[in-house]
């Protein structure tokens, strides 16, 4: 019988049914009250987290709805009871917050149904009112429940069941903040109150949905007012404004949603977004709020698909109403910004079917920009690409396969019952094609896309084939290989599509692939080799009829034969350069060969002799160290062990193989030892980096470097060996699986510990330590055979204490000892556990250490402190540890009062890593560096009970110094506290106590603790009041300078951090009492006499006299400073020179001068800077570092007067630095002059002798770098000056400045020159081509004296640096229609730009040839040209050192290059292309056969070498050249080397330059 004990008990089980329990409770007893008890039951088993709670939720809102259609009147009206659905709300709005369940909705549709029909209609209005008011509160932050989340959704979900109107909440919105009636202001201040919340991840996508009902939802409940699209646009783009992160969730929350709720007005609004953007407009193509937004809205429409793809022809049919432009999104796909670029290529990739085909214009799009994407050296870029070309592949091999499907059944039915008798019916095409036409007209449409789709599937296979090419950089490798693995992966992946994926696949894997991927193992970059071994390995071998197997065995070879072939190359290779890139891919190599053995026996000789090679090299360290370091690694067969073990490891073998893998195992093992015993004295000095022993040091090549890398490579790669061999013990032997022994696991276990306890090489205890984790977390696989028995962990763990107590302390500070201790506590074992290392822990860290027993290199304080901060460190065990932290850092606290400086240390270390776990990592520098908004809850106090009352025991102890400490052990106690409170505001509880402390350090006569207070104190005063409690603060220095100073510094931080977070608390009334403040501290005696005081006094009245004037009242601070700067020239103050004074005063002197500028004015600025030349050099760099911050606004007359004073200071002084600024400052005035668009600015610029006299200044004083750069920088404006300057005069007196000029911008910008030098080069090109670019695009602006620095500038274009690439693209900008490009585009552009004007001229005809056929002559100086033969002997050089010199310009693709200006070539017109080059071509193309005659080529061959392959192509690109420019016997090399490199394994890319050759 059921009782109230089992019902209550019952309530969490799955068989609780909420009707059953009614009926019963109708009959128990009312004064009982058993329904209230079960109803808390159930609430209680509803708050427990997910995974515990089951379906409660359910059987609440099921035991809730039954009461309220119970017979008993007690049950009704519990269940329609106010207290009832408000304890329900404060259900939801609590646990939905935390673990929400998705059956939670339910308690909402209760709500709704309560308030609609409840008997009592009062009660539904009263729990109405009270949740609108609760619900907008939290949304508008005006309440501190911190259930946003919750709030939404229920608002959100009262509106859409038309509970709630929308004019409704707006009015309780303006009750609630007592605003006044202004419907536009209320909208738009509550719905950025929404915006706030999207920064919030978990919180964005709730309030882009409430977001899209306030958009769309009536207000009314009797007429039909919303806002319209037009209007949405107000709002979206201020929240937008705030903070533009909001983008990617204004994308998939609100337009996506919006698309589906209001397709017609989305449109709208779509429209209304075209017409203002202006990323695709003629003159403004800037990326600004609303171009993000247009292109956000075009994404979201495409992947919805509402927006269609260029090129479609519209129809009625068509669910696309949107028409994309091609040239629109083109502008847009080769625009400067990534984010641009980035939308671009996912609006013309995505579809919302994958079947839909590509038009014409959307694939030639494609094949045009998409190698742009390829190589972006943005890493998202990239990860987006690939993430679109996965979408792209899948959908064109389905469009493919569809249309082929439709082709054959609509030619069936055509056939069988006549064209007469066909009907047209849907077809894939339907949707694209008018319903109506004749079955022909359709087949041939259907199989022109077909041809289009199957000629772009072929174009982008070659594409990616070319992508790894030797030449070609980093990004497009990886990039192409990724590519690559979707294509393969497709393959096997898609059962309904077989045969399309693998035809695709089939297209890309043939020999030249073959050879091109496997080249790719030996790349030095890891991803590149791992995704080239990963494309071997997919590869099915058994498919003997491949495009692969059929070119192979045309050489009379297999697959096979050739990755043996190339295994015994790789691994000579890495014998004689020893270099990690190498022997890491010929590791890979034998695994590939390993996985592609055809028989078990095979299988396991490859690793049988690995490992003989490997015991035969360390049998010779073990007699002689140095040779084996010079002529014999061990770290490639350490690592070919790994990989192979690995690919064995899912493999079962039989009782006998496995008895032979169980001899190499240990053996294995037992090789990882000896390596170990031979270079451990190397890797565990306490100096590992300069530590060359003895018996070492007179051996002849042998240096640190090599030892240093012999061995750590070695421990590193065995270390890896010895984990992929323990990780095994989780497979069971007896399913026939390789696993190791208990004694192989003890055996690699107590090594691994041997070495990490006694380490001292950073980079080895790394590996190691990873090793040891493993080791401790695969224990629990080898139980004891009793609980008494001695675990290892208990072993490790013992000498884990043993090291902490016995173990010096080292430069290294613990060494190993912290990830021992990490590696146990990672086990997660019972035994040692987590709180009794940690308790042991602290109790050793909490000795106290004194000076005068230890000598300070043996303290277990040290080892035990550092410990603790790792396992913090630790992201698998920092949520562990997080109850200790406030235990931990009271630890920290405690030592930093140690007389012992390493415990101090030690212990500052330790609170760092603990306030890391306080804040996270993730927060950006620039906010870190910025403090507390005044808002944002950055710690949560109340999980950290303890933490506020340590802050303020950390400050009382910096109070408590004394003697000779107390300058040290301030600074170490205090400033992590403050830095606490500085980020995450004062805890309340001792909001007070903190201040008065803080305040305190004001009057610290160390300047940076009095710095850090005072930034720290803003976090208290971001508030209304905030003058009050400044003056406060100022009153109460009385007559301390250092209290004043502190004071002032709170001051001028907290107006800085006020106008960036609270605006609104500096208004003209708070302008004025400041100013009133100020007059009255003028007076001030420590002011007066303390220069670092009225340094910061200065430099408060400079930064509200610059505030933007918002009242006429700021007048005064004129005044006010023109009293300062007269008492500051009183000789009778009294005051200590003080440099920071002079400079703050010269800084208001002369932002004071340019704010107020008149001419006697500008005198007066001429004259201040050349007082101060002839004072402080450093106080005269400030001064005019601060003009370059005020001078932009300026009139032209007055830039005119700044000018000349900049002049006039290159004249006065013979410093570097100085004139370094001023040049600097220089260029950037004269450019803005220069483009002054009302045609005033070239008036006022300086004359031609003024610019030739200051340039002959210039080159007659001292220099430095700095200043060098800074010349070539200013150059460029100096040179438009001359040439705006000199129209009218004769070309021959210009083009010598025109040459020698462009000969110093190409000798700047050469590969081998700094980073400073080669911009300053590129942006002295934009200040040059800017004003000359209206000259040059027009007909008669061909000079060729133009040429030098046109090619300087298309060679920066190629240069290394992303930055100089972008600033070179922008500087072509004026050339190309003022069109911002990216580099790569402007790139591709300028040559073809070049030959519109320059086509005829000798010069560009002579600089095409050069270019085509190698490096640019300007890069090399020009001269004769270099013999290809001559080039490819230096090229094939063997360099056998260990760490290869990388080439200083890693972006140019030589032969891309080489293919570009091949293309101009090919487009000059007559006379016939220099003898020159024919001649060049033709003795290069005879090299190359000679080449082929001494030496085969084939995988790893002298053509996958880049430099040597590179010389290939420009030869082989200049003879295809020639050749179709009617050069016979060019041609005739041509066809001879094709023949002759087919049969000697040549390079397939190679081979395919020659295509096109005549007879080829």
């Amino acid at each position: 019988m059921l009782t109230e004990a089992s019902l209550l008990a019952g309530v969490g089980e799955t068989n609780f049914n909420p009707k059953h329990t009614v009926s019963w409770l109708e009959g128990q007893p009312e004064e009982l009250e058993l329904w209230q008890a079960t109803f808390e039951e159930l609430i209680a088993c509803a708050s427990k987290p997910k995974q515990s709670s089951g379906n409660t939720c359910g059987k609440l809102y099921g035991f809730v709805e039954q009461c309220s259609k119970s017979t008993s009147p007690t049950l009704r009206n519990f269940a329609f009871a106010e207290s009832t659905a408000l304890r329900l709300f404060d259900f939801f709005m609590e646990w939905n917050e935390q673990d929400s369940h998705r059956s939670m909705r339910l308690v909402l549709d209760f709500l709704v149904d309560f308030i609609s029909n409840n008997p009592v209609p009062e009660v539904g209005a009263s729990v109405k009112d009270a949740i609108l008011n609760n619900t907008i509160s939290t949304i508008t932050q005006q309440s501190s429940r911190p259930s946003v989340k919750s709030a939404m959704t229920a608002l959100d979900h009262f509106v859409q069941k038309k509970l709630v109107y929308l004019y409704t909440i707006l009015e309780l919105y303006k009750e609630i903040h007592g605003l006044p009636f202004d419907e536009d202001a209320l909208w738009t201040g509550f719905i950025a109150q929404i915006f706030t919340w999207m920064e919030l991840h978990h919180i964005c996508s709730v309030a882009g949905k409430f977001l899209v009902t306030v958009f769309t939802y009536s207000w009314f409940e009797d007429r039909d007012v919303r806002h319209q699209p037009e209007s949405w646009h107000g709002f979206i783009y201020k929240g937008l404004e705030t903070n533009v992160d909001y983008l990617e969730p204004i994308k998939l929350y609100i337009f996506v949603p919006l698309f589906k709720a209001d397709r017609s007005g989305s449109l709208t609004y779509l429209h209304h977004l075209s017409s203002l953007q202006r990323l695709t407009g003629k003159c403004s193509n800037s990326w600004d709020l609303n171009s993000m937004l247009w292109l956000a809205m075009l994404e979201a429409g495409k992947k919805v698909g509402v927006v269609d793809e260029p090129g479609r022809a519209p129809d009625s049919n068509s669910r696309s109403v949107s028409q994309l432009q091609a040239d629109t999104l083109e502008s847009v796909l080769c625009h400067d910004s990534f984010e641009a670029r980035s939308s671009a290529i996912s609006i013309l990739i995505a579809s919302s079917s994958t079947t839909k085909p590509y038009t014409a214009e959307a694939l030639g799009l494609l094949k045009q920009h998409l190698p742009s994407f390829h190589e972006d050296c943005e890493p998202k870029m990239r990860y987006d690409v690939l993430g679109h070309s996965r979408n792209m592949i899948k959908r064109i091999q389905n469009t493919i396969e569809s249309l082929r499907r439709d082709i054959e059944r609509i030619s069936k039915k055509v056939s069988k019952m006549g064209p007469s008798k066909v009907t047209p019916k849907a077809s894939i095409d339907a949707k694209y094609s008018k319903p109506e036409k004749h079955p022909n007209d359709t087949i041939i449409e259907l199989r022109t896309t077909l041809r289009l789709h199957e000629d772009f599937v072929s174009w982008y296979i070659g594409f990616l084939k070319d992508e790894l090419a030797p030449t070609t950089s980093y990004q497009r490798h990886i990039t192409a290989l990724k590519a690559m693995v979707y294509i393969t992966q497709s393959s096997t992946s898609q059962g309904n599509n077989v045969n399309g994926s693998s035809e695709l696949t089939n297209l890309l894997v043939d020999m030249t692939w073959f050879r091109s991927v496997l080249d790719l193992i030996m790349d030095p970059f890891d991803d590149v080799r791992e995704t080239a071994a990963s494309l071997i390995m997919s590869l099915p071998l058994e498919n003997k009829d491949s495009r692969l197997q059929g070119q192979i065995s045309k050489q009379g070879r297999t697959p096979l034969e050739e990755l043996q072939s190339f295994c015994r190359k790789a691994d000579e290779l890495a014998r004689r350069t020893a270099r990690a890139d190498h022997s890491d891919g010929t590791a890979r190599s034998c695994e590939l060969l390993c996985r592609w053995s055809t028989s078990t026996e095979e299988r396991i000789r490859i690793p049988f002799e690995v490992l003989s090679s490997l015991e035969a090299k360390l049998s010779a360290a073990e007699k002689d160290l140095a040779t084996a370091v010079l002529q014999a690694p061990v770290h490639g067969g350490f690592a070919s062990l790994r990989y192979i073990w690995g690919s064995l490891s899912g493999i079962k073998f039989s009782a006998t193989d496995l008895k032979t893998l169980t001899e190499l195992q240990d053996r294995t093992i037992t090789c990882c030892w000896r390596i170990w015993q031979t270079v451990r004295h190397v890797l565990c000095d306490d100096s590992p980096e300069g530590h060359l022993p003895e018996e070492l040091e007179e051996v002849e090549g042998l240096d640190t470097k090599d030892l240093l890398s012999y061995s750590f490579r070695a421990i590193h790669e065995s270390s890896n060996l010895m984990r992929t061999v323990a990780s095994n013990a989780r497979q069971s032997r007896g399913l026939g699986l390789l696993a190791p022994s208990r004694q192989n696991f003890e055996a690699i276990g107590r090594l691994t510990f041997d070495e990490l306890s006694n380490l001292r090489h950073r980079g080895a205890f790394t590996t190691v330590s990873q090793t040891f984790t493993s080791c401790c977390q695969l224990v629990k696989y080898f139980p004891s055979h009793s609980d008494d028995d001695s675990t290892l962990l208990d072993e490790w763990y013992t000498g884990s204490l043993a090291c902490i107590h016995t173990q010096a302390s080292t430069t290294r500070r613990s060494a190993g000892i912290p990830a021992l201790i990490v590696g146990i506590l990672s086990s997660n074992a019972d035994r040692p556990s987590f709180e009794d290392v940690i308790h042991n822990l602290q109790d050793i860290g909490s000795r106290p250490a004194l000076v005068s027993e230890t000598d300070g290199s043996n303290l277990p304080q040290v080892h035990a402190l550092n410990c603790i901060k790792d396992i913090f460190k630790s992201s698998f065990l920092s949520k562990r540890a997080e109850p200790y932290l406030t235990d931990c850092l009271q630890l920290a606290a405690n030592s930093l009062k140690s007389e012992t400086w390493a415990v101090r240390n030690c212990g500052l270390l330790l609170l760092r890593s603990l306030i890391d776990c306080l804040f996270g990592t993730s927060e950006s520098k620039m906010s870190i560096e910025a403090g507390w908004d005044g808002r944002t809850t950055k710690i949560s106090y109340h999980k950290f009970k303890a933490l506020p009352a340590l802050l303020v025991n950390l400050l009382e102890i910096g109070q408590q110094s004394s003697g000779v400490l107390i300058g040290t052990q301030t600074a170490e106690s205090v400033f992590p506290a403050l830095d606490i409170i500085r980020r995450a505001g004062p805890p309340e509880e001792v909001r007070d106590k903190l201040y008065d402390i803080i305040a305190w350090y004001l009057g610290s006569r160390i300047w940076h603790v009095r710095e850090i207070a005072a930034r720290t104190l803003c976090s208290f005063l971001l508030k209304p009041g905030w003058l009050e409690s400044i003056t406060s603060l100022l009153d109460s220095s009385g007559k301390s300078a250092n209290k004043l100073h502190g004071a002032l510094l709170t001051f001028k931080f907290l107006l800085e951090r006020l106008i960036e977070v609270m605006p609104d608390k500096l208004s003209d009334r708070e302008i004025r009492a400041v100013y009133s403040l100020l007059a009255t501290l003028s007076t001030n005696e420590c002011i007066n006499t303390c220069s670092e005081a009225k340094a910061v006094y200065v430099d408060i009245i400079s930064f509200i006299a610059n505030l933007p004037a918002q009242d006429p009242a700021a007048e005064p601070f004129d005044h006010l400073m023109s009293k300062v700067f007269a008492i500051s020239n009183q000789s009778d103050v009294g005051m200590t020179p003080s440099a920071l004074l002079d400079i703050s005063l010269g800084q208001t002197t002369v932002q004071h001068a340019l704010k107020q500028y008149k001419t006697e004015t500008g005198n007066m600025l001429k004259q201040t800077l050349t007082a101060a030349l002839r004072g402080d050099i450093n106080v005269a760099c400030a001064m005019l570092e601060s003009i370059s911050d005020i001078a932009s606004s300026q009139s032209n007359e007055a830039r005119a007067s700044l000018i000349d004073a900049y002049i006039q200071v290159c004249f006065e002084t013979d410093a570097p630095e100085p004139r370094t600024i001023v040049l600097d400052n220089l260029a950037n005035l004269l450019d803005k002059m220069l483009r002054d668009t009302s045609g005033e600015g070239p008036k006022h610029l300086p004359t031609n002798e003024t610019i030739t006299q200051l340039w002959a200044d210039l080159h007659g004083k001292p220099t430095n770098p700095s200043l060098s750069d800074a010349i070539i920088r200013v150059s460029g404006s100096f040179l438009a000056i001359i040439f705006l300057q000199s129209k009218g005069v004769a070309q021959d007196n210009l083009d010598p400045w025109l040459r020698s000029w462009g000969a110093m911008m190409s000798d700047a910008g050469m590969a081998d020159r700094t980073f400073d030098t080669r911009m300053a080069a590129v942006s002295a090109t934009r200040s040059f081509s800017t004003t000359v670019a209206p000259t040059l695009t027009s007909e008669t602006g061909s000079n060729p004296a133009h040429l030098p620095w046109l090619l300087a500038l298309y060679d920066a274009l190629n240069d290394d640096d992303d930055e100089i690439r972008a600033a070179a693209a922008s500087a072509t900008a004026p050339l190309l229609s003022d069109q911002r490009l990216v580099s790569v585009e402007a790139a591709r552009r300028l040559p073809c730009w070049l030959l519109a004007r320059y086509s005829s001229a000798a010069e560009f005809r002579a600089h095409v040839a050069r270019r085509m056929a190698g490096p640019s002559p300007t890069s090399r100086g020009g001269g004769d040209w270099a013999p290809a033969e001559a080039q490819l002997t230096d090229a094939m050089r063997f360099d056998d050192a260990l760490f290869a010199v990388e080439e200083q310009n890693l972006y140019v693709d030589e032969v891309r290059e080489s293919r570009r200006w091949r293309g101009v070539f090919s487009s000059l017109p007559p006379p016939p292309p220099p003898a020159t080059l024919s001649a060049w071509t033709r003795a290069g193309l005879q090299a190359l056969g000679r080449l082929l005659a001494a030496q085969r080529d084939g995988p790893l061959g002298w053509s996958s070498k880049p430099e040597v392959y590179a010389i290939c192509a420009r030869v082989l690109v200049s003879g295809a050249a020639l050749a179709a420019a009617g050069d016979v016997e060019v041609g005739g090399e041509m066809r001879k080397f094709r023949d002759v490199g087919r049969s000697t394994g040549v390079h397939g890319l190679l081979l395919a330059m020659c295509d096109g050759v005549e007879g080829s």
